[in-house]
């Protein structure tokens, strides 16, 4: 059975999910079965075996390059790896030792709101939960972004010319930005660097509106009422979810020494400001 070549591991909300359908289209690349396979990281997937897994791969004969886009494999030290979740950066390299890695980084504070409204969307807890309340609730929310305590438990396991770091803002969002990254993970990978995927527009995962957020966390006659909302009213204002700036320079402040350690370990700066107040829409 194929054995995969490269993992995309992170982050999420960092376009993960639009590299993966650029990606999949690239005819000497073989993707998963579905796009996050979390087999390292969920303990009932990982006890299926290795056999299991490189079985979700179905590799042709002219492809050069195989594997999947699982963001959570990123969280690998966090203080919720127990309860049947697992860290996953030694069980990739005890298995596969020669790997090629990606990694998609976003500013953490907005990657962390993104979260905040993802958990939200799956009907996790309802629009009165403020930013910070949803972190104690869910850890992963701001772990995702302590990005220098995960490289460095996955650069105990791998070395650095592994990785490729992708940064959302810079690399990923803007549109004359997408083939040039797509020709630096082609190569990346070990495939044709000239394929040109379509439809690499970036709207992926979006969270719906505000609106429709409220609207799903309403109670049943408050949403009747909701449903019958002209289009217009919709779009109002009131119904903004807003992020208080308190809760993210509180995120801000827990970030800047892991962004520090980041930018160490990669020897390169980041293009985001951890200490001014950002827009609470994403």
């Amino acid at each position: 059975m194929p054995a995969p070549t490269f993992l995309c591991i992170g982050v999420q909300k960092g376009g993960t999910t639009w590299l993966a359908r650029a990606v999949g289209q690239h005819p000497q690349v073989a993707t998963g079965s579905r796009k996050e396979l979390q087999f390292f990281n969920h303990r009932e997937a990982y006890d299926r075996g290795l056999e299991w897994y490189e079985g979700q791969f179905r590799a042709r004969r002219r492809t050069r390059a195989i594997g999947e886009f699982t963001p959570n494999y990123w969280w690998t030290e966090g203080t919720t790896t127990a309860n049947n979740y697992l860290g996953s950066a030694g069980r990739v390299a005890e298995a596969y030792p020669d790997l090629q890695l990606v990694v998609c980084l976003r500013h953490p504070v907005d990657r962390a709101v993104s979260a905040y409204f993802h958990h939200m969307k799956a009907g996790r807890y309802p629009p009165s939960v403020g930013l910070l309340e949803a972190v104690e609730r869910y850890p992963d929310v701001r772990e995702f972004g302590d990005y220098g305590t995960q490289l460095g438990a996955w650069l105990e396991h791998f070395p650095l010319e592994r990785f490729l770091f992708l940064v959302y803002e810079d690399d990923i969002r803007p549109d004359h930005a997408k083939l040039p990254t797509l020709r630096r993970v082609f190569e990346h990978l070990g495939v044709r660097p000239g394929f040109e995927p379509v439809d690499l527009g970036l709207a992926r995962n979006e969270r719906g509106s505000h609106f429709d957020l409220r609207l799903k966390h309403a109670p049943p006659r408050t949403q009747r009422v909701m449903r019958a909302l002209p289009a217009p009213v919709r779009r109002w204002s009131r119904w903004d979810i807003e992020i208080a700036e308190a809760d993210r320079a509180t995120l801000a402040a827990h970030y800047r020494p892991e962004i520090a350690r980041l930018e160490e370990l990669l020897g390169r700066s980041m293009p985001w400001d951890l200490g001014a107040p950002r827009p609470s829409r994403r």
